[in-house]
């Protein structure tokens, strides 16, 4: 992996190195960026790189800024206050991850390549080449000044159509859609994001390398307001709220960008006012605020009487009431029941999506375990060649189909085996036979957001962790997948005790979930026991640590080779969250991979009348 403590040498530049630069100046954009990432000894180490070439620079909430070397603009001198007027020229280096970003030349590199062009001064008569084209491209060229009839269609009491237009808003009338631009930290247009009026569908069309975001207020502000759909925008956005700028995020609650966090560097409080219209959202509000630093966030729980914007207009509540009761996100101590009572209420009143996803799939994990919830830690065993891969793919599809954003470590078996096998159960039958439909099923599962370590065999903990601590932040993963835990164990510098090894890895990943808010699901070995006895708890491998940690342990036992009429099941042995106990069936569908009850039960019915469902 790179480093971005590579940087120190690059005070020591050969002539070889300069050469190189100058001829591929323009093209340093680095396809490696990902796997930058900056712990905090490398962060203050290129700080003071920036005072030794006596660089000027501010640090930020979540970034780091400067003056960018690589705009054209920036080569001409500026007066002070065109330098403190024009936000455009300024860069980003993100304190996490360590992406250099410049909203205004569009250039994305890594620490590396962006100190070595601050580092060597532009040589007599080079001519840098043109930048490259935006790429945004609006996809609607029909659109007008709203009108009469989009403030209808959209059914906000009192709103007008001047209103719409002072936001920015543009109306389409043959699709029947409200267009916003979304723009960088630079306002320059990267995207746009739609609203049908039709079912209040939301779609946003922009590069993932440039993300943007939609604000309404003065510059001057230094508060804002982050709503997650444009419905509460708008309601926002034409109430004067007179303190507070209005910021809807572009991807709603699934996922926000590291490119649009210096768009929110200007704001010294930033208020979370969302709408949780799915359980797996229920949780977006803290996730976010770890990447924007909790010191700055504060959170409006939803209740019956603090409901999300549009919704409180409908009431006739008092939006500016609501917001003066915005409340710390982080809290240093909480010493008294009072200090809890908001969020005890707003979670008795919002049951269901604390209880977390619900599966699809397996309705009895839903009774059981009352959902999938960010922050556990859950430990899957089984015999050897019971099917806990396979099982553990099919479990994590179906909440990534509900849009549980999840990462896959998977060190026993290849990336590209695990990803046929979770096509196939997407699809439901094998495509070996049906290649001229892999284009279409491809294209349809590669618009789940799932995302896989590159890691394969024995590995240490110290880079597993980097990797997912960094998914969790740029991808905002929401469940993490280590198959298997054994892999992980006889790599590091505890070779003396694997017990106490191992005892160290759980603690570590039981930490990280805790910490991020993430679900991490270990599949581990259990220990060797006579086939006729059933498996438990203190079965699994090690120490009793395991266990203990976990929130949840599931075991799936397979009888079929000890007993004529044996059963393969998933036992819940341990549910830390509702104490619920019990077991699930695994029958196994051969061709859709697929342990899915209902799943088998569609297929059994498409077989007996093939014509069901067709219409003509």
């Amino acid at each position: 992996m790179r480093r971005a403590g590579l940087i120190k040498p690059l005070l020591r530049i050969n002539n070889n190195k300069i050469r190189d630069w100058r001829k591929n100046y323009a093209n340093q954009v680095d396809s490696n960026l990902a796997e930058c990432s900056l712990d905090p000894k490398e962060y203050v180490d290129f700080k003071r790189q920036l005072r030794q070439l006596n660089l000027p620079h501010k640090d930020g909430h979540t970034c780091l800024q400067l003056e960018c070397r690589l705009c054209e603009r920036n080569r001409q001198p500026a007066t002070n206050a065109q330098k403190g007027a024009e936000q455009g020229l300024l860069a980003y280096v993100n304190k996490r991850t360590g992406a250099f970003i410049c909203p205004n030349c569009d250039v994305k590199t890594s620490l590396a390549n962006a100190l070595l062009s601050y580092q060597l001064p532009t040589p007599d008569g080079y001519r840098r080449p043109p930048q490259r084209k935006p790429l945004y491209d609006s996809r609607f060229p029909h659109l007008v000044d709203v009108t009469l009839e989009a403030c209808e269609a959209l059914g906000v009491k009192g709103l007008k159509e001047d209103q719409l237009n002072v936001i920015g808003a543009q109306w389409d009338p043959k699709q029947k859609l409200l267009h916003f631009r979304l723009r960088n930290a630079a306002q320059v247009v990267v995207g746009e994001k739609v609203l049908y009026l039709g079912d209040r569908r939301e779609e946003t069309f922009q590069e993932s390398s440039s993300s943007g975001l939609l604000i309404h207020g003065a510059a001057n502000k230094n508060k804002a307001v982050l709503v997650s759909n444009l419905l509460d925008f708008i309601v926002l956005a034409t109430q004067n709220i007179d303190t507070h700028c209005v910021v809807c995020l572009p991807y709603e609650l699934k996922t926000l960008p590291q490119e649009c966090l210096p768009g929110l560097e200007r704001f010294k409080e930033l208020v979370f006012w969302l709408h949780y219209d799915a359980s797996h959202s229920w949780d977006a509000a803290r996730a976010f605020a770890l990447k924007m630093d909790e010191r700055r966030c504060l959170l409006i729980r939803p209740t019956e009487t603090e409901p999300a914007p549009h919704l409180a207009l409908r009431r006739r509540l008092n939006l500016r009431h609501i917001l003066a009761k915005a409340t710390p996100v982080r809290h240093k101590a909480i010493t008294t029941f009072g200090a809890m009572r908001n969020d005890i209420l707003s979670e008795l009143q919002n049951i269901e999506k604390v209880n977390g996803v619900k599966w699809k799939r397996f309705p009895v994990l839903n009774k059981l375990l009352k959902g999938h919830r960010r922050g556990e830690l859950t430990i899957l065993t089984g015999p050897t060649g019971s099917g806990k891969t396979t099982f553990m793919s099919e479990y994590s599809l179906d909440l990534a189909m509900q849009g549980v954003s999840t990462l896959w470590g998977s060190f026993e078996i290849r990336n590209t085996r695990l990803a046929a096998t979770l096509l196939r159960q997407y699809v439901g039958y094998p495509l070996d036979e049906r290649l001229q439909e892999f284009n279409h099923w491809a294209a349809e599962f590669e618009r789940l957001p799932l995302y896989f370590m590159t890691f394969h065999g024995q590995q240490p903990l110290k880079p597993v962790l980097e990797a997912i601590e960094h998914a969790s932040y740029v991808h905002d993963v929401m469940h993490v997948i280590i198959d298997n835990l054994q892999f992980m164990m006889g790599v590091s510098t505890y070779r003396g005790d694997k017990f106490w090894e191992q005892d160290s890895i759980i603690a570590a990943f039981r930490s990280f979930a805790t910490k991020h808010n993430v679900h991490v699901t270990l599949v581990m070995h259990p220990r060797k026991e006579r086939q006729e006895d059933e498996l438990t708890t203190s079965s699994v491998f090690g120490t009793a640590k395991a266990t203990q940690e976990a929130d949840n342990v599931l075991i799936i036992q397979d009888k079929r080779l000890t007993s004529v009429r044996g059963k393969k099941y998933l036992q819940i042995a341990k549910n830390r969250y509702s104490g619920d106990l019990g077991i699930m069936p695994l029958e196994f569908d051969k061709d859709g991979l697929s342990y899915s009850s209902q799943i088998q039960s569609g297929k059994r019915k498409r077989e007996k009348n093939p014509f069901r469902g067709l219409t003509y």
